[in-house]
């Protein structure tokens, strides 16, 4: 079966890592700490309560303790779990989860929305080298919000049409179907679900059944732009520049919705040198895709970013396989500082494939 989307919105706990056992020292240190010396949190006992907002989690551990005392345990709580999921080093990801993400991240937008605390999120993507592959993503803690209206709020802000959410609870399929979203169940994760549209075993399987169904829309949302932006700062990171310590990194987003990066590879001769720009289409076009919606384009020196406006040859590569009026050109320095063009204002009065006739 085939889920059509143009994006993954993905849960966390029980659907990328289980970290219920840590999570559970960390309450457990929580309520010695706040009076409850013979309270012992089991991961158990947690996994019953994932999927829920924090505060809920808390009262839930913790009941009949007034909103002060509660406030001041949830506090503490956050504090003593982010730290200890931060220092310490073992893999609590299930199996495929990383190498899937890189892959799914390359057709099609993936974000994350959880009920979690704020920054557990970011730790997750710090902790598994996946922050380059996230489009967006938001939590309860972030913003006080529940998952569906924090599904809802992603979907707006990136311009989604059909999005799908990935969690393994009932309470992951009721705030998708609030959401307006569909939903595929997490069956390897903490619990059931009433009717996905479908179900996996391994988070990997996602792989075979995600079919990107791109918007005919051309524009690209500021979330967007920001992402191109990242993968072409990680692809300037491979760049083989000895002779002018220029380094350039590019993200070529396909109309299919797959994206391909490049960075410039510089030859002795000089004259023999490929710049980022044509690395990302040439890697494209070798692969099957030859029409393009929107570059990122990012260089500078090992002490300084700098402004790396596209040649003139690669301004023409691109008018090959283009819409000048309809591809964005993103030059950047860092996600929050750039300029963009279309193709048509870089390139104006063009020769391209659409002469040939004539």
């Amino acid at each position: 079966m085939k889920i059509k989307t143009d994006a993954v919105i993905l849960d966390v706990d029980g659907t990328l890592w289980d970290s219920t056992k840590l999570v559970a020292k960390a309450w457990t240190s929580t309520a010695h700490d706040n009076g409850f010396p013979d309270r012992t949190v089991t991961a158990e006992e947690l996994k019953e309560q994932f999927g829920r907002p924090m505060d809920v989690i808390a009262r839930n551990i913790f009941p009949g303790l007034d909103d002060a005392a509660l406030e001041s345990i949830l506090k503490s709580c956050v504090k003593y779990e982010n730290e200890v999921l931060h220092n310490d080093p073992c893999d609590m990801c299930f199996t495929g989860v990383v190498s899937t993400i890189r892959s799914l991240a390359k057709r099609v937008p993936v974000c994350i929305v959880s009920n979690s605390q704020s920054g557990y999120i970011e730790l997750f993507m710090d902790k598994t080298g996946t922050d380059d592959c996230i489009t967006d993503h938001i939590c309860f803690g972030d913003n006080g919000l529940l998952k569906s209206e924090n599904i809802e709020l992603v979907i707006r802000r990136n311009g989604f049409n059909n999005a799908v959410y990935v969690g393994d609870i009932e309470p992951d399929e009721e705030a998708s179907r609030q959401a307006g979203v569909g939903f595929i169940h997490a069956a390897y994760g903490f619990g059931k679900a009433k009717s996905p549209d479908a179900s996996v075993i391994s988070f990997a399987e996602l792989e075979d059944i995600i079919e990107y169904d791109p918007k005919p829309d051309h524009r690209l949302t500021e979330y967007q732009i920001r992402f191109l932006i990242k993968q072409a700062l990680s692809a300037r990171e491979r760049s083989y520049s000895p002779y002018s310590g220029f380094s350039v990194g590019a993200a070529l987003l396909s109309v299919s919705g797959k994206i391909f990066t490049g960075c410039n590879v510089e030859n002795a001769s000089y004259g023999a040198t490929n710049c980022a720009e044509r690395t990302a289409v040439f890697k494209a076009v070798s692969e099957g895709e030859q029409r393009f919606k929107a570059i990122a384009v990012v260089g500078g020196t090992a002490e300084k970013m700098g402004i790396a406006d596209p040649c003139g040859v690669c301004r023409q590569v691109l008018r090959e396989f283009s819409v000048p009026e309809n591809f964005t050109v993103i030059v950047a320095k860092s996600p929050d500082e750039y300029s963009k063009y279309t193709l048509s204002e870089l390139l104006p009065h063009s020769f391209g494939p659409d002469f040939k006739d004539i």
